[in-house]
């Protein structure tokens, strides 16, 4: 089970130079363990050397400029819907994982053991050069997800993949642009 943790929001201030963070800023936020809790304080980037010792997650922000459109996350049956139509997308595994990830956290999606007729968890996938002559490389075994749609109880299967440190910030980026959509005010 994914563990619920609470964080609070960005106060929207240097914790260094004890100062308002301006629009168009960026900053970093670090998370710190506090007693049973977790804290989070917000760093300018100008401020920012390099995270703490003792951090135990950080990333960067850029405080939103007030002409900015503002962005909200799709709703979850359109988010299930790409997760679904991900799955033809081989180069997209590593964003696909990581949308799971979220809609796992966000309790639209459920993790379930797989049926009869499903392939089990860590399954070997078939080669699909292997024409049965023996020559061809053995079956690759890969490590998946058996989940549950709450929405609609449909299922569907994600492969588990690695992300290195290095590819975190473009998948990152990739998946803020997959999953945010501009919203307009509405007019009062």
């Amino acid at each position: 089970m994914i563990g619920e943790y609470k964080i609070n929001r960005t106060t929207r201030r240097c914790s260094v130079g004890d100062r308002p963070l301006e629009p168009g800023e960026v900053y970093y936020s670090v998370v710190f363990e506090s007693d049973e809790d977790f804290k989070r304080i917000d760093i300018a980037g100008d401020a920012w050397k390099g995270p703490p010792e003792d951090a135990i997650g950080w990333w960067k922000n850029r405080v939103p400029k007030a002409e900015e459109k503002k962005r909200e996350v799709a709703p979850p049956e359109v988010l299930i819907e790409l997760l679904r139509s991900m799955a033809d997308q081989p180069a997209a595994a590593k964003s696909r994982f990581l949308l799971a990830l979220l809609l796992l956290r966000k309790r639209h999606l459920k993790t379930i053991e797989p049926t009869a007729t499903g392939s089990p968890i860590g399954a070997p996938e078939q080669d699909p050069r292997d024409d049965g002559d023996g020559d061809a490389p053995k079956p690759v075994s890969r490590e998946t997800m058996m989940l549950m749609s709450n929405l609609d109880q449909s299922t569907m299967e994600v492969e588990v993949v690695a992300i290195g440190p290095s590819e975190a910030g473009k998948l990152q980026d990739e998946l803020i642009d997959l999953i945010y959509r501009d919203v307009d005010e509405l007019p009062e």
